[in-house]
């Protein structure tokens, strides 16, 4: 099986945080020349911290920082320092990791006064959850994310806010890049929307962002099946000035309000200032404040459990 082939077998729904289908409430909408538009409907109790939405963000934060791959790394990796008897002693202690691990993650308290609408707490929970929602509606992975390389954990990510790969109906592999914008505006489509549309038709023009942006993805993936995939389409790049399978995925996070339709009827009519990319776009409504959201799923995915 080649490298292409390994990739797309894992190309399919991997929800974080156990069996229970989340993001099913859904309405995918298909233009002409293969343009999809989802409507996804959640809901949220902010106020039980046993929410199934809230526990599903808390376990997707730490699976974005690489805490499953903290753990792989303490069972392992061998001790420097064997105890005397060892019996019984197969690796690092990862009960502490894991407490450094979660204490590491973004914390809400350390951006001060900062507006809520600018923290990173609530922008980074929207893209988190925004790649989780396209992996369970259209099939896409969900590689490695850039977030666990940040020095500075309470800044955002400058870029791209993410990115995957998915089946194309053609049946060949795509590179997705996804945009997100989270928005409590009950206009429609909100205002947030005009702003998606400039990003997503820089894609296919910003040549140089995207090597940039490929080769911090390959590194991050070097031990990984995405790794060749990856490579390929920095090569293809570079040779053609185009990655030719080419996925944009604008993404709509709403609180309170209900997520509509009419949210990306902007969207859908800016869709030939997209280049050659084929847009997979959505708008999702938590059921839940957007900063309150954000923050009580980040202090909570700093707990030690």
């Amino acid at each position: 099986m080649g490298a292409i082939d390994l990739l797309q077998a894992v190309c399919e729904p991997s929800l974080v945080g156990g069996p229970v289908k989340r993001y099913s409430n859904n309405v995918v909408t298909t233009d002409p020349d293969d343009h999809q538009w989802a409507v996804v409907l959640e809901a949220c109790d902010i106020d039980a911290l046993d929410d199934g939405m809230l526990r599903h963000a808390v376990d997707a934060i730490r699976a974005a920082y690489g805490e499953q791959e903290i753990r792989d790394l303490a069972q392992n990796e061998p001790l420097l320092n064997v105890p005397n008897p060892a019996e019984g002693i197969g690796g690092f202690e990862t009960d502490h990791l894991i407490n450094a691990f979660r204490a590491s993650l973004p914390d809400p308290g350390a951006e001060g006064a900062k507006p809520v609408h600018l923290t990173n707490y609530r922008s980074e929970t929207t893209e988190i959850i925004a790649r989780e929602a396209l992996s369970a509606v259209f099939g896409m992975a969900t590689p490695p994310a850039l977030h666990a390389t940040k020095g500075n954990r309470n800044q955002p990510i400058l870029g791209f806010d993410g990115w995957s790969v998915m089946n194309k109906s053609t049946g060949e592999l795509a590179l997705v890049l996804i945009q997100v914008k989270g928005t409590d505006d009950d206009k429609r489509p909100p205002g947030e929307a005009a702003k998606l549309i400039v990003e997503c038709g820089k894609v296919t023009t910003e040549i140089e962002k995207l090597k940039g942006f490929l080769m911090a993805c390959v590194l991050r993936c070097k031990d990984t099946q995405y790794r060749s995939p990856l490579l390929e389409m920095v090569i293809e790049l570079e040779k053609t000035g185009k990655v030719a399978d080419l996925v944009v995925a604008p993404v709509i996070i709403r609180g309170l309000v209900d997520a509509d339709l009419d949210d990306l009827s902007t969207l859908r009519a800016a869709t030939s200032g997209f280049g050659h990319a084929k847009a997979r776009g959505m708008t999702l409504s938590l059921g839940a404040e957007l900063g309150k959201f954000g923050r009580t799923a980040m202090d909570a995915a700093r707990q030690h459990d």
